[in-house]
């Protein structure tokens, strides 16, 4: 009984078949660390980047909306003040007249039409200048719309880009990985082969 158990100890040749098949699985979790290694890297900075460009568009329309905002309150007050001065130059002339025609007598009637037809003319005045007011907000609005329009497509252009980018990227790690994967088998094989 001796004898048997001393012999299966002295056969090193069966178990070497064994460790052969688990060095291919090491090589093959070795090679997925190598590949994330080589690529994780850049695979984690893609998605930085891309990450970053998208913050950089949130952040580019949300700068644009509020300098938006802030250009149509700054005319909107401007605009109000204007109004507000105006009324009350216009309160403050009429009741300056009304005094007037209260208090003066026939001499004063043609003073009165005097300051009449200047607060005719003052108001065509002022018709004409809220036109041209209306005007200029209506032109800078539509081009602060144009800008902030070819601003959007702009950054939406650079973010399609930035994306194609990264998927061609990711095409070209995907054959890398395929070759290196077909060449750490063939150089497997190669080792099985010298082995037997």
């Amino acid at each position: 009984m001796n004898a048997p158990q001393k012999s299966k100890p002295a056969e090193p040749v069966e178990p070497a078949d064994p460790p052969a098949v688990s060095m291919d699985m090491a090589d093959a979790g070795n090679m997925d660390k190598i590949r994330d290694i080589l690529f994780g890297h850049q695979a984690r900075d893609y998605e930085k980047r891309f990450a970053g460009l998208e913050n950089q568009l949130t952040q580019e329309a949300a700068e644009l909306k509020i300098e938006l905002i802030k250009r149509i309150d700054t005319l909107e007050t401007y605009v109000k003040q204007e109004i507000r001065d105006i009324n009350d130059r216009i309160n403050s002339e009429s009741s300056a007249r009304s005094d007037a025609d209260t208090r003066l007598n026939q001499d004063l009637k043609d003073a009165v039409d005097t300051l009449t037809k200047k607060l005719t003319k003052e108001e065509e005045n002022l018709v004409k200048k809220s036109t041209e007011l209306r005007d200029q907000i209506l032109d800078q609005s539509k081009q602060l719309s144009v800008e902030i329009s070819a601003k959007y497509d702009q950054n939406a252009t650079n973010l399609k880009k930035a994306a194609q980018d990264l998927d061609d990227a990711k095409v070209n790690r995907s054959d890398l990985s395929g070759f290196f994967l077909e060449l750490a088998m063939r150089l497997s094989g190669d080792d099985g082969h010298k082995a037997g």
